[in-house]
């Protein structure tokens, strides 16, 4: 057991997630199981089906328990997933349990409702912008409402950034939203690798409308007219691959941009190219980002995510440029590419926050904390 562990007072977790598909809450969320897994704890995951790409990411050590019938995920799902996790937790009780994200709220709600002697600490995370760009005020109010209504008994809040905590501060009304950065990055990895001398640039993630790689495509058909050697690698699947299949051809561009599907491990093409894109519309906190500095690539971003201003900040290790606008994308990748600057020397100090060793001890910390203060 880890030695920062070794006199928690709590001994189980539950971890409430859909499915196994790949998506920024579910990948940490497992991450986090398994590590408080392999640190003594006894951990379910209790979901609404096995499905989904990274169910063999869960480790053994990890109890998985199912819905009776397993539910595919549609409008009202995760309520019905809530309601049977309440079932479940109040004959099989733990310590807390851990809700990862926006999606998974109602989650939090219905916990809520076990009795006292049944009901565990209750950790909600938010997962993604509150205030998301183009959303209207009126949206802007529904969804303020409902976090209200669904978080307004949880025992934790838990934001990635301080803007976000304190935006959930105000909705909530209440004065205690947790910071603890995203857990994304495992305890040790492989040391930053200085970039290939070529003019490539690798993106990833799903290949959906928030992603951005419509514009990516567009911009990056500019980017060869100015470097014609230029190459972009794109990791991914999903709905919109149809969309940059045409797009590609329509600029011509089959010889210089490669669309090569899910991969597990986005390393080895980190490893590869010179750059790493981010082009979404949004975004909640982009892990994605901080793997990219742990493999010592040199950012293009959109502002999209609440990261960029944790990160980039300073110009150091990245720019970023405006969403939706394929001509700033555009510019921000030729200099990117023209500048070839080597940042594997400043990355380390950078990402040691993220490392899922100082994020699942935060959470345990977190926890206990609570637990004692309600014995008081």
């Amino acid at each position: 057991m880890d030695k920062d562990m070794e006199c928690a007072e709590l001994s189980s977790i539950g971890v409430i997630i859909h499915d196994f598909k790949f998506g920024g809450s579910e990948r940490i969320a497992i991450r986090l199981a398994n590590y408080w897994a392999r640190n003594g704890f006894s951990v379910t995951v209790f979901c609404a089906s096995v499905q989904g790409e990274m169910h063999h990411l869960l480790s053994a050590d990890v109890r998985v328990v199912c819905t009776s019938t397993a539910l595919a995920r549609h409008y009202g799902s995760m309520y019905q997933l809530a309601r049977k996790a309440r079932q479940y937790f109040a004959e099989h009780p733990v310590d807390f349990c851990y809700i990862p994200g926006n999606y998974h709220w109602p989650v939090t709600h219905e916990l809520a409702r076990l009795p006292l002697p049944l009901r565990p600490v209750l950790v909600s995370q938010i997962s993604s912008l509150i205030y998301k760009p183009g959303r209207s005020q009126f949206k802007q109010m529904l969804f303020n409402m409902r976090m209200r209504y669904l978080l307004n008994r949880s025992d934790l809040v838990v934001a990635m950034d301080s803007l976000s905590a304190r935006q959930s501060n105000a909705i909530l009304r209440r004065t205690d939203t947790l910071v603890i950065p995203l857990p994304a990055l495992g305890e040790t990895s492989a040391p930053p690798t200085p970039p290939p001398a070529t003019l490539s640039v690798v993106a990833a993630g799903r290949l959906t409308e928030q992603k951005g790689f419509d514009d990516l495509v567009r911009a990056f058909a500019q980017v060869r007219h100015t470097l014609p050697q230029a190459r972009l690698t794109i990791c991914g699947e999903g709905e919109e691959r149809p969309v940059l299949e045409q797009l590609i051809r329509r600029y011509g561009l089959e010889d210089c941009v490669r669309l090569v599907g899910y991969v597990q491990n986005i390393r080895p093409y980190l490893d590869k190219n010179a750059i790493f894109v981010l082009s979404s519309r949004r975004e909640g906190y982009g892990a994605v980002l901080l793997e990219a500095l742990e493999a010592g690539r040199y950012v293009v971003t959109t502002d999209c995510t609440p990261a960029v201003h944790d990160i980039f900040d300073d110009g150091v290790c990245g720019r970023v440029v405006p969403p939706n606008n394929p001509k700033a994308l555009a510019k921000g990748l030729v200099e990117a590419l023209r500048s070839r600057q080597d940042i594997t020397r400043l990355t380390g100090e950078r990402v040691a926050r993220f490392r899922i060793n100082v994020g699942a001890q935060k959470y345990i910390a977190a926890v206990e904390n609570k637990m004692r203060a309600d014995r008081v």
